[in-house]
């Protein structure tokens, strides 16, 4: 049993717990509950522990400005979403996702909508993502009556791919763009079209994903192994030429020298696409 600080809304309850202060979930279990109150774990359904006292202070914040059906629609979409996911999706989606949510129904009762300046990426680079936000968006019109933009399908998705890492909103929009001109790069030193709907694209953009978070966020470990890297540079030379262009655009956009495994498994997936003899239509 946990002792009730606040009751914060129908659904979510403030308590201390092992000297930490922590938001608890439950659909129901905030309604008509008294500070002191003992609530039993089972009825928790999602238990949450603010990062900071900064951030504390902003999620109790949110709990008093946006209606309890925000939250209830919030865990419903990461609920569906998590079953998508290996990885655990960071606890924070769950505030700044009801937070988002929110304005984006206030901004479409207004008639203010805005459009995302990497729509296409996302679509084209993070479809998992972009196929939740459809769903999401469409289950937050369901919800709350309102007709949101296509665009707002991919804001979500941007939110997705932040509760991936620890990364901020900036460090998404970075890695989206990273993704997006690696892929151009490629693209136009093997002066071929690419079925992008095969598997060895879809590999090679899944790699691309994991690259650029490890280039974004500065985690780049420098392994300068040999085992492959010379029987590459024999067999593939077009492919690790192209490697070498997207080292020179690392190096000078990011100032980080890729070394030699970074450079062996980006020349594989690229030597799969040289090596196919599919098309691709160059924009969907």
């Amino acid at each position: 049993m946990i002792k009730v600080n606040k009751s914060l809304n129908n659904s979510m309850l403030l308590v201390d717990h092992d000297q930490q202060q922590m938001i608890l979930f439950g659909k129901g279990i905030g309604f008509g509950t008294k500070p002191g109150t003992l609530v039993d774990v089972a009825d928790v359904e999602q238990v949450f522990i603010p990062l900071d006292k900064l951030k504390s202070r902003h999620f109790l914040s949110l709990t008093d400005t946006i209606p309890a059906a925000f939250f209830d629609l919030t865990h419903d979409i990461i609920t569906l979403a998590q079953r998508q996911y290996v990885e655990q999706l960071n606890s924070v989606l769950f505030f700044t996702l009801a937070e988002h949510l929110f304005y984006a129904v206030e901004r479409s009762k207004n008639g203010q909508n805005f459009a995302n300046k990497l729509s296409w990426e996302i679509r084209r680079y993070y479809q998992r993502e972009y196929q939740l936000g459809v769903q999401a968006k469409e289950m937050t019109c369901a919800r709350f009556a309102v007709t949101l933009p296509e665009d707002e399908a991919v804001n979500i998705a941007f939110h997705l791919i932040n509760a991936c890492g620890d990364m901020e909103s900036s460090d998404a929009h970075q890695q989206v763009q990273l993704v997006n001109r690696i892929a151009e790069i490629v693209r136009y030193k093997l002066n071929k079209n690419i079925d992008i709907n095969s598997i060895n694209y879809s590999r090679f953009i899944t790699h691309l994903r994991y690259f650029a978070e490890r280039v974004t966020s500065q985690k780049i470990v420098a392994r300068d192994s040999d085992d492959f890297y010379q029987e590459l540079l024999k067999f593939y030379p077009l492919a690790m030429s192209v490697s070498w262009a997207i080292r020179d655009y690392i190096q000078e956009k990011y100032q980080l020298t890729l070394p030699k495994d970074e450079l062996t498994w980006l020349t594989i997936h690229i030597s799969r696409l040289a090596d196919s003899h599919d098309t691709e239509n160059s924009h969907d």
